[in-house]
């Protein structure tokens, strides 16, 4: 597969970058960069080392500025990791790896590796979702608990929205359409809305299907599962994402609420399930 750069150019790289690290300056977190065989890896790490790991997981055209809402409460329980997907516009390798392979959950066990965490809470939100469900079924020995929020890959994403993004980096209506649909009604600081455009001009986002989980995948799925999303979703049918998570994980715990793709204030729901003994 091509190793290509997401980034349009190297200096839309270096925009987009210098925004989110702008960001993340405002914010007294400690960040590391790991070495795995794909790539660099940057880390956002919170919360006190003698705490159980929890990694976050971002979704698309997205970095773990993502999780700046949710981190101080979340860290106040656990020892949180927010991981920078490579092939998105974080600060980590800036090549897309093969969704089409194991190569996304290999190179979240090296970073787990990395980071010393020989079992972890994974908490993912939509194309991090994915991941988190990807890499749960292959090394469930290493995952201590599930969060799925609005995750990508236990249903098929719907045909409007596929059509609505397959021509987000080359067209500027269809990229604010494309965002206007995953936000709804959300209202998103000023600062969120700015790096949502950046994105749009300067990124080549990943705009197909991701692979679905097969059945044999899904019930590897033991370890305790939370799932949040929203009825509203444009990306996918929350509800149909539901049945199929009862029928193949019948101990995960559904949480289905009003609203569109983003999933705000995820610590509120999500502590309670880590406290119960997670």
């Amino acid at each position: 597969m091509s190793r290509e750069s997401v980034f349009k150019s190297a200096r839309g790289r270096d925009v987009i970058r210098a925004y989110y690290n702008g960001i993340l300056g405002l914010f007294p977190l400690a960040r590391q960069t790991v070495h795995t065989s794909f790539g660099e890896t940057f880390v956002l790490e919170a919360g006190s080392a003698v705490n159980p790991p929890v990694v976050l997981l971002h979704g698309s055209c997205s970095n773990s500025a993502a999780w700046l809402g949710d981190l101080p409460a979340l860290a106040a329980h656990a020892r949180v990791y927010a991981v920078d997907l490579p092939g998105e516009p974080g600060n980590s390798e800036d090549c897309r790896l093969d969704f089409q392979s194991d190569e996304y959950p290999r190179w979240l066990r090296e970073v787990l590796d990395a980071l010393h965490a020989d079992k972890a809470v994974v908490i993912g939100n939509s194309m991090g979702g994915w991941l988190a469900l990807r890499f749960a079924a292959a090394f469930p020995e290493r995952t201590a608990a599930l969060v799925l929020l609005a995750p990508s890959g236990i249903v098929p994403p719907r045909a409007s929205f596929l059509s609505q993004t397959k021509d987000f980096a080359s067209d500027p209506g269809s990229a604010q359409a494309a965002n206007a649909a995953v936000t709804g009604d959300t209202a998103l600081p000023r600062e969120v809305l700015e790096f949502m455009a950046l994105v749009a001009e300067h990124f080549i986002p990943f705009t197909g299907a991701l692979p679905i989980l097969s059945d044999t995948q899904m019930r590897k799925l033991t370890m305790p599962v939370l799932y949040i999303a929203g009825t509203a979703d444009a990306t996918m049918d929350a509800r149909q994402a539901a049945r199929r998570l009862e029928r193949l994980v019948p101990h995960a715990q559904i949480r289905l609420r009003e609203g569109a793709h983003i999933i705000t204030g995820a610590a509120e729901q999500i502590l309670p399930f880590l406290k119960r003994g997670i």
